[in-house]
Order: C-alpha cells, then sequence, then structure tokens
C-alpha cells in the first residue's frame, strides 16, 4: 500500500498527462468521425453515428500507446537511486510490481471514462446499451494494456529502450486490433491475426455496448479475453523480475 500510495502522490502532481490524455484522443476522433461514419454496421442501433466508432477506438488506441508509463515508474526509482532499497525493502515482487502498475490503471480508467463523458456533448457520442458493462470492458482494458507495460519493463534495459518498445507495440496494439481504423478498412491477413491482440477485444466490447445495446452477459466473451491476457502478462512479468533477471536492468 505504501508503494501505491507514493505512486499516487506523484501521478497526483501531473495533471496535465491526464487531461492530454482525454483532450488529444477528443480532437483526433473530431477530425476522424467522418471517415467512420460508413464503417457503422449494418442492424446496429438506430442513429448511430462515426462518434460510435471513431470515440472508443481512439480510447482504446490512446490506451495502448500509453501503455508503457507504468513502466517509467521503476526506471524513475533507479534515477534517484532508491530501486536497490525498493527491492530489499520487505515488499514482495508481486507487492511492487502491483503498486507501481496499479495507480497507471486507475490512471487509464479515468482517461477513457473522461473521453466518452466528454466527447457525449462535444462529439454527439452516445451509448446505446449498459454503462455498466462499457465500465467493466473498459476497467479490464487499462489493466490489460497497463500489467502489458510491466513486461515491456520487465525485458527493457534502459528507459530509451522502454521507450521504443513501447511506442512499437502501443502503435501495433492500436492499428491490428482495429482501433485506429475499423477492421473492415483493412486488409484481410489483419482481420485474422487481429484476435490476437487485446485491443481487438477492447474494441469488440465496446461496440457490443455503444453500438449494438450489449449489457453485462454480452461482453463477457470479450472481458474474459482482456483477464485472460492480463493473467498472461502478469505470470510472465512477475517471473521476469523473480528470476533475478531485472537486477541486469536496473544496474
Amino acid at each position: 500500500m505504501a508503494i501505491l500510495r507514493h505512486e499516487l502522490r506523484i501521478i497526483g502532481t501531473m495533471p496535465g498527462t491526464t487531461l492530454f490524455g482525454i483532450a488529444m484522443p477528443i480532437v483526433l476522433a473530431a477530425l476522424t468521425q467522418g471517415l467512420f461514419t460508413s464503417a457503422v454496421p449494418a442492424g446496429s442501433a438506430d442513429g448511430t453515428g462515426g462518434a460510435e466508432l471513431a470515440v472508443p477506438g481512439m480510447a482504446v488506441a490512446f490506451a495502448a500507446l500509453g501503455a508503457g508509463r507504468s513502466g517509467f515508474a521503476f526506471f524513475r526509482d533507479y534515477g534517484w537511486g532508491t530501486w536497490d532499497r525498493l527491492r530489499a525493502s520487505p515488499a514482495s515482487t508481486l507487492d511492487i510490481v502491483a503498486g507501481k502498475v496499479a495507480p497507471w490503471v486507475l490512471m487509464s480508467l479515468v482517461q477513457m471514462l473522461g473521453l466518452f463523458a466528454a466527447a457525449t456533448p462535444l462529439l454527439g457520442f452516445r451509448v446505446s446499451g449498459s454503462w455498466p458493462a462499457l465500465v467493466l470492458v473498459v476497467s479490464a482494458t487499462a489493466l490489460c494494456l497497463c500489467t502489458f507495460g510491466a513486461l515491456m519493463t520487465a525485458v527493457s534495459r534502459t528507459s530509451q529502450q522502454l521507450n521504443s518498445i513501447s511506442g512499437v507495440c502501443g502503435l501495433a496494439f492500436a492499428a491490428l486490433g482495429g482501433a485506429l481504423v475499423p477492421l473492415s478498412a483493412l486488409p484481410d491477413w489483419v482481420e485474422t491475426v487481429a484476435p490476437a491482440f487485446p485491443t481487438y477485444w477492447a474494441v469488440r466490447g465496446l461496440h457490443a455496448v455503444v453500438l449494438d445495446q450489449g449489457g453485462l452477459p454480452d461482453v463477457a466473451a470479450p472481458t474474459g479475453a482482456l483477464l485472460a491476457f492480463t493473467a498472461l502478462f502478469a505470470l510472465l512479468t512477475t517471473a521476469r523480475f523473480r528470476a533475478g533477471e531485472s537486477k541486469v536492468y536496473w544496474g
């Protein structure tokens, strides 16, 4: 809990980061919603427009692009000279990873929900289905992508390397998962590989709620897939740290 409180205090000193994560997707969604209009699936809720595709897509895309943010919390401790003390403390590997990642899960959750709230009056965005189902998908998405950020940290030797890896992976997740552009507008092979990316399931879950009037039962499969990815990423991250390999990366 001490690690969690410490990270939350640090994040609290950076309100601009939260606002940027809401403002920039709003701008891009506004610029691209016209392009999405023709991609609205047939049979979706009456009156659905491009905003109902563009806004969820941008929410997932920016969550993927920002997944590496949780990793910089680890490198920050190394830069401050506090990493060795943290590793020598009674805190377990799981405590450290969870304490570093959890605040960024909250940050991602706030940004995505804030984006939906802001897009409602600004872009005419509306949710045709259940808001609890929407919150469930958004929460699973934030948890999954931030856990992947911890995994990228575990395999990075420097913060510069983490920045490069997170940029490439974030863009790949956003593009190949159907967040930046609807899968129907991409080559057929992309639709084949898309389910291998958690962003595909995040977009699928959001579309079920936003476009197709879905409720909690309708997002069970996407949420389950996201949690399965989360468990895999968490297992790999914890194993990497426990193996002692992280000592190479932190000096």
